[in-house]
C-alpha cells in the first residue's frame, strides 16, 4: 500500500459552530420523535442553559431552523416545530430550482425516470379499486380544463393513486417530493391556453395502459407526460423571467 502524501491532509478540519451543534440536536430530537409536529420548544433562556450555550447560539440555531422549515416561530410566542409537511421542507430545494433553468431541466429529467417507473409498476400493481378511483379523477377533470385550481387538485389526486399502486414507499415518497418540488413552477403553466386539456388526454393515455395492465405502455405514457409537462412548464418559466 502506498503510503499518504501530504496533499492528502490538505483540506482542514472545519469545527461546526455553536449554533450548528444546536441546530443538530434539535434536529436529532426531531427523528428520534421527542419532538413532534405543533411541538414547542422551550424558550430560549432554558435551552441556552440546558445546553450550556449561549442565548445568541440558539437563536441563531433556532432562525436556521425556520429557515429550513422544521421550525416556525409565533410573535410573542415561542418557537414550534412544523407540520414538517413536504411542501414547507422543500421550499429550500424550490428556491435553488428557480436560480438556473438547468436546475429545473433537472428536476424534470429526475421525474422522467422516477413517474416511468411508477406508472410501468402500477400496471403491475393496481388494484380494481384505485382503477375506479382514476377513472373517476379523470372524468371529473374534463369539468375543471378552465379551473386551473381544480385540475391542479385533481392532478394531484392523480399521481397520488399512481404512486401508492406502485407497490413501493421508497418511490411514492419521492414522486411527492419532486412533485412539491415543481408545484410552484407547474402552477403558472397551468394558467396557459391548453396546458390542461394536454394533461387531460395524457392521464387518459395513462388510464388506457393501466386498465390493459400494460406496463411498457403505461411508462411510455407517463415519460411522455412528463415530457409535455417539462416542455409546457420551461416555456411559462422563461416567460416569466423575461
Amino acid at each position: 500500500m502506498a503510503a499518504p502524501r501530504m496533499s492528502d491532509f490538505e483540506d482542514p478540519i472545519v469545527r461546526r459552530s455553536v449554533a450548528e451543534q444546536v441546530a443538530q440536536r434539535i434536529l436529532g430530537l426531531v427523528k428520534s420523535g421527542s419532538l413532534k409536529p405543533g411541538d414547542q420548544l422551550p424558550p430560549e433562556r432554558e435551552l441556552a442553559a440546558s445546553l450550556q450555550v449561549s442565548r445568541p447560539s440558539v437563536r441563531e440555531a433556532i432562525r436556521g431552523l425556520t429557515i429550513l422549515g422544521v421550525i416556525r416561530t409565533r410573535q410573542g410566542g415561542g418557537a414550534f416545530v412544523s407540520d414538517l409537511d413536504a411542501d414547507v421542507l422543500l421550499e429550500p430545494l424550490h428556491f435553488f430550482i428557480s436560480l438556473e433553468e438547468s436546475n429545473l431541466n433537472e428536476l424534470y429529467d429526475a421525474r422522467m425516470l422516477i413517474e416511468s417507473d411508477v406508472a410501468r409498476r402500477a400496471a403491475e400493481n393496481i388494484t380494481d379499486e384505485h382503477l375506479a378511483k382514476l377513472e373517476e379523477i379523470v372524468a371529473a377533470q374534463a369539468g375543471h380544463l378552465d379551473n386551473p385550481p381544480r385540475f391542479r387538485e385533481s392532478d394531484s389526486a392523480f399521481h397520488d393513486v399512481l404512486w401508492k399502486s406502485c407497490g413501493n414507499a421508497f418511490l411514492t415518497r419521492i414522486g411527492k417530493s419532486l412533485n412539491v418540488i415543481g408545484l410552484e413552477f407547474r402552477r403558472m403553466a397551468s394558467e396557459t391556453a391548453g396546458v390542461l386539456a394536454q394533461s387531460h388526454k395524457d392521464h387518459q393515455r395513462i388510464l388506457a395502459a393501466l386498465k390493459m395492465r400494460d406496463g411498457a405502455a403505461a411508462a411510455e405514457a407517463a415519460s411522455a407526460h412528463m415530457r409535455n409537462v417539462y416542455r409546457t412548464t420551461v416555456e411559462s418559466w422563461q416567460k416569466e423571467r423575461s
